[in-house]
């Protein structure tokens, strides 16, 4: 993993008045060359530590095109001297954490042997607005998101929701935040929103065993769009434990997009009204966009986004502990 050294990147042209970061070397690739899809502990520090610069690049460079700003606590995050504290904005804490969990993961006897399932649950009662819409500077922006339901939501109601859901079913996982653009739980709005879900790595029961448990879950809980299920499970090989579990460690990286459709049938036609005309278009977030998730995100720590269900529960609490050493020491200095 590559150090802070005391010199600018060669693509930060200019100083900013006030130096906000550590300032460290280049990293060994393009940065204007595509992020790649994250499927192992490479991509996934890449992906961290390429978004990282370009979040901190836009803080600390501002242009007159820069729209955002975040809030003082969220850019204190994302210091490197911070990452012992597991600051879910924080890159180098989301790296650290995530070679932690997948050493715990890989040694639990339950997932070696599966069978395993990843559960993506998305409640659409848990979806809320940025509230930052309007406001005349960025400044009033980063306010109002700070002050807005979606970045006080408390994730143990999410985490109690799955945890019931499951019943004895063992299963970890982490709570996470996705932007939706113009888009609401009740369609079409003139604001954005961030929808409150959860990744989870449960084995134990078969995609059809699982399919019946979580039946209930998904008749109580309609999803952010309609036509789509709140509860989506599918099978994991033995070859794609990594890939799935690193995908739920990792930070918002996609916007949802929803996007009309005119033609989605040769047989029927549609109105505007028709709710099948709608889908959800996934992209990369833009610099900006990450910038507001800071302020969503702020004050939220790792240790306290991973939980988990009956066995899972040990293996969080395992993971915590050992991700927690380095805090904990400091503490005692």
């Amino acid at each position: 993993m590559p150090e802070y050294a005391h010199f600018l990147s060669p693509y930060r042209a200019h100083r900013s008045v006030r130096q906000l970061f550590e300032i460290r070397p280049p990293f060994p690739y393009d940065p204007r060359s595509p992020l790649p899809t994250i499927v192992d502990m490479a991509t996934f520090a890449e992906v961290h530590l390429r978004t990282d610069d370009r979040i901190k690049n836009y803080l600390e460079y501002p242009r007159r095109n820069y729209k955002q700003v975040a809030c003082r606590d969220a850019i204190d995050e994302l210091q490197r001297a911070k990452a012992h504290a597991l600051y879910a904005n924080n890159a180098y804490s989301r790296i650290a954490f995530a070679e932690i969990a997948l050493k715990h993961v890989a040694a639990e006897p339950g997932i070696v042997y599966g069978p395993r399932c990843f559960v993506t649950i998305t409640p659409a009662r848990y979806a809320f607005s940025l509230g930052d819409r309007g406001m005349p500077d960025r400044q009033s922006r980063s306010m109002m998101r700070r002050l807005s339901e979606a970045a006080h939501f408390k994730i143990h109601h999410l985490q109690q929701l799955a945890r019931q859901a499951f019943g004895d079913l063992p299963f970890i996982g982490m709570v996470e935040v996705a932007l939706f653009p113009r888009w609401s739980s009740s369609g079409w709005a003139v604001f954005d929103s961030v929808s409150w879900h959860c990744h989870l790595l449960a084995w134990g029961a078969t995609r059809e065993e699982l399919d019946g448990i979580l039946q209930p879950l998904r008749d109580r809980h309609a999803s952010i769009k309609e036509g789509v299920t709140s509860v989506h499970i599918q099978e994991v090989p033995d070859d794609d434990i990594v890939r799935q579990f690193v995908y739920a460690l990792k930070a918002p990286q996609k916007v949802y997009r929803t996007a009309y459709l005119r033609t989605v049938s040769r047989e029927q036609a549609l109105t505007d009204f028709d709710t099948r005309a709608w889908r959800i278009k996934k992209d990369w977030l833009r610099t900006g966009d990450r910038v507001r998730l800071l302020d969503i995100m702020a004050g939220r720590t790792l240790d306290r986004l991973l939980f988990g269900n009956r066995e899972g529960t040990a293996l969080a609490r395992a993971i915590r502990d050992e991700a927690l050493k380095p805090f904990r020491a400091s503490e005692k200095r």
